[in-house]
């Protein structure tokens, strides 16, 4: 009876250390924020209406980079489950969007009927002891008046966003599994 115990405590060691080496291994190795205004980086938008209609402008856009290893040994993502990243604001950050903008950039409805949007760029499946590289930006506004976008904050405003940018978490997810969260205010 002792034996079978022994050997039936062996095999539940065995399966919850099986089952904790298949958990995804991934790393926050760089995170950067700032707000960028750059045609060639970024790509532009064309008014459509009014006197300044066939005018390229880019938009102003808060602007984050990360890069994340897999420091674990499987291949994390697949084609129909993909790795991706999400931004949850903290109340602060919240508070601080829609002091600036009107609304929380971090919530897609908010974008309606601005003119603005929100993008991604990202490695979406990460083999073994790889560093995928990762971008968030949220646009906040374009330089020239007119009625089909919103027209960027003061300079000031724009600082203060870029100041709580971090005080945040980011999500990794794969599919609708998420997979690790990043506390993005603690100091590296």
């Amino acid at each position: 009876m002792k034996r079978l115990f022994v050997l039936l405590t062996l095999i539940s060691v065995i399966a919850i250390l099986t089952a904790c080496s298949s958990e995804p291994s991934l790393e926050l190795t760089n995170k950067k924020v700032e707000i960028i205004n750059d045609k060639e980086r970024l790509g532009y938008m064309t008014l459509q209406q009014g006197e300044k209609a066939g005018q390229d402008v880019a938009p102003t856009k808060l602007f984050y980079t990360f890069s994340i290893k897999n420091t674990g040994s499987k291949i994390i993502g697949k084609d129909v489950e993909l790795l991706t990243l999400k931004i949850e604001p903290s109340q602060e950050l919240v508070t601080v969007s829609e002091e600036v903008m009107g609304f929380n950039i971090f919530n897609p409805e908010g974008y309606n009927e601005t003119g603005l949007g929100y993008g991604h760029t990202f490695d979406s499946i990460l083999g073994p002891n790889v560093e995928g590289n990762y971008t968030l930006h949220y646009d906040l506004g374009i330089d020239i008046e007119t009625t089909e976008a919103l027209f960027v904050p003061s300079k000031e405003q724009l600082e203060k966003l870029q100041k709580h940018a971090l005080e945040a978490t980011l999500i990794v997810m794969l599919g609708e599994e998420e997979l690790v969260r990043f506390d993005l205010s603690e100091k590296e």
